[in-house]
């Protein structure tokens, strides 16, 4: 069985936790992440260990990242809130801030947008193109963590792992 490894990073609030628990199954309500965590799931013959690393701010979140996960992942997630531009920002920032530690820590990149339910509800739809382009994602994802079927939220895995 081949293991891989994936890191979901972005600022506070964008729903990280909440895409990973989706993902493995659990049902608890996450909670503020306040210590790095690793999870396991299998998918498709793959042994699969998701990084999910602390942080509220992008500086924050780089330098736990840093801290906890030395080598390269797989697969790195940036994810944002399709309703808050500043979190979309922020990806730029952090992906900067992982350069200037001298860290390109993944093998592909894929941008997640976050919330689509709660961006259809508001009218409000903050599409990452540019931003993607600068981080080299190769595809962006528009999903909804908390509602969406499992299908859709596989899909940056199965799709790029």
């Amino acid at each position: 069985m081949r293991r891989v490894s994936v890191a979901v990073l972005g600022v506070g609030g964008v729903g990280k936790t909440t895409y990973v628990f989706r993902l493995l199954g659990l049902s608890l309500r996450p909670r503020t992440t306040l210590r790095p965590g690793i999870y396991r799931m299998y998918l498709k013959e793959k042994e699969v260990d998701f990084i999910d690393v602390p942080g509220q701010l992008a500086s924050e979140v780089a330098k736990n990242f840093a801290k906890t996960w030395t080598f390269y992942v797989d697969l790195m997630i940036y994810m944002y809130d399709l309703t808050d531009q500043s979190s979309l920002y922020a990806i730029a920032e952090l992906h900067s801030a992982l350069l200037d530690r001298g860290i390109n820590p993944y093998k592909k990149v894929v941008l997640i947008g976050n919330k689509r339910d709660l961006a259809e509800e508001l009218g409000i739809f903050i599409e990452g193109d540019e931003i993607a382009t600068a981080v080299g994602a190769s595809k962006i994802y528009y999903i909804s963590a908390l509602k969406d079927n499992l299908d859709i939220l596989y899909l940056p895995l199965e799709e790029n792992i």
